[in-house]
């Protein structure tokens, strides 16, 4: 199986990836060359015909994802600057350069690689001058400027602070050099380029045989009202089996008709996510509402086996006919994951779950398993465990009274608690607002 892999990496750095993944017999790469990591997000339109992203470190996969991973739904590794690189680069400091380790300028990703291999080596870092940028590895932290990187190692040498610069950015390093400022680039342990090669070509496997996966679709029309009582008309089932056809061609998927108002699409997973956009959308379905004052229900799903992809497939449109008053489409993984309304806001939550702590709140409150791992995801969406009953009522898509039900459930038992209220109007009654403890 041939993984094809595009490698981001600055033109310098190129042949130590390349050498590593020439060892590994079924990696077919393209490099693509880069200077300033900032501006790595204008390679994204130049990237063709590949299975894994390979950056070359965190920051180039950190500006290009912040785009990539809106328009390309694809794998990405990059080779880490971690605790281990930087034990390795002190010790050929110590080893190679006069000016010693004695007064340091540095800049890293994260803090604490740099505390763990000050204390491998037992060193003095008191006249160190350190510079990070976490919020590329956390999320949240010091963010990333290359210009102020330079000034801060510039002020460190001329003032007299610092007598050696130790950069992990490959641009900082080229500025620096050029203006005469001892400086030592970050170097990558061939270990660490070896074992993220191997890891992008696991992804790749990983992702050939998931797009080659059964899928299984199935598409209902609902009749919204009927006043001359006739049932769903001829025509609109005419209509969405042309739709469905046109897309079939364009996917390799095969449609069957199931009856008048009823087809079943046979396919693969990638067939499927290119129909929905990798999951980001329903299929276009045109004007039918209008034409014909219908919705269309879809239920997608995945399996091993066709049996097992039908029968997620069904699930999928049991959740999608619950929403008769608009077309909708939903989607079930051979996980039992159920991703859906597919749209820009798609949401997921699993059918099934081992994760204990789940299955004790489904089994001391009643509520079921799925309900449990929606409120689940819910949290996790949001940076803040406060929420009120609307939030909840308006991310679950039912009413608040529902909502406010599921709470008090859970607050019997302890799951939730409220922590306090508030008034987003000024009449009215205040609104509770919650905390969920598990």
């Amino acid at each position: 199986m041939l993984i094809r892999l595009a490698v981001i990496t600055p033109e310098d750095f190129a042949p130590l990836i390349t050498e590593c993944a020439e060892e590994l017999t079924n990696i077919l790469y393209t490099t693509y060359y880069y200077g300033n990591p900032m501006e790595c997000d204008q390679l994204i339109e130049q990237i063709q015909d590949c299975d894994v992203l390979l950056f070359a470190g965190p920051l180039p996969y950190y500006f290009f994802a912040k785009r990539a991973t809106s328009q390309k739904k694809i794998p990405a590794v990059y080779i880490p600057s971690d605790e281990y690189t930087l034990t390795l680069n002190l010790g050929l400091i110590l080893l190679n350069r006069e000016e010693g380790l004695k007064s340091l300028s540095v800049d890293i990703p994260k803090l604490a690689y740099l505390q763990q291999a000050v204390d491998e080596w037992q060193l003095d870092a008191s006249g160190w001058f350190v510079r990070d940028y976490s919020q590329i590895i956390d999320g949240e932290g010091t963010s990333f400027d290359p210009e102020e990187l330079i000034s801060f190692h510039r002020e460190n040498y001329e003032s007299g602070r610092a007598n050696l610069v130790l950069t992990s950015v490959d641009y900082v390093h080229t500025q620096l050099r050029d203006a005469g400022i001892p400086c030592v680039n970050l170097i990558v342990p061939k270990k660490s380029i070896r074992e993220t090669v191997a890891k992008a070509a696991h992804l790749g496997q990983l992702m050939i045989s998931e797009n080659a996966q059964i899928a299984v679709g199935l598409a209902a029309i609902n009749q919204v009202t009927d006043d001359s009582g006739t049932g769903i008309k001829p025509d609109a089932g005419i209509m969405l089996q042309q739709m469905l056809l046109e897309l079939g061609k364009e996917t390799d998927a095969s449609i069957q008709q199931l009856g008048l108002d009823q087809f079943i699409i046979y396919g693969t997973r990638g067939s499927i996510e290119q129909m929905t956009g990798d999951f980001t959308h329903m299929p276009a379905i045109g004007n039918m509402e209008q034409l014909f004052n219908v919705t269309i229900s879809m239920g997608f799903g995945f399996g091993l086996t066709a049996k097992e992809a039908e029968a997620n497939a069904r699930i999928g449109l049991f959740h999608a006919r619950k929403k008769p008053a608009s077309s909708s489409a939903f989607l079930v993984t051979n996980e039992k994951e159920v991703i859906g309304p597919l749209d820009a806001n798609s949401r997921a939550f699993h059918l099934k779950s081992d994760n204990r702590d789940i299955l004790q709140v489904a089994d001391q409150t009643g509520l079921s398993v799925a309900t449990i791992t929606k409120l689940s995801s819910f949290i996790n969406l949001r940076r803040d465990n406060r929420f009120t009953a609307t939030d909840l009522a308006e991310y679950l898509q039912f009413s608040r009274r529902s909502a406010e039900r599921m709470l008090k459930k859970l607050m019997e038992k302890g799951f939730v608690e409220t922590v306090g209220e508030e008034q987003p109007y000024q009449q009215g009654r205040p609104r509770a607002v919650y905390r969920i403890n598990f």
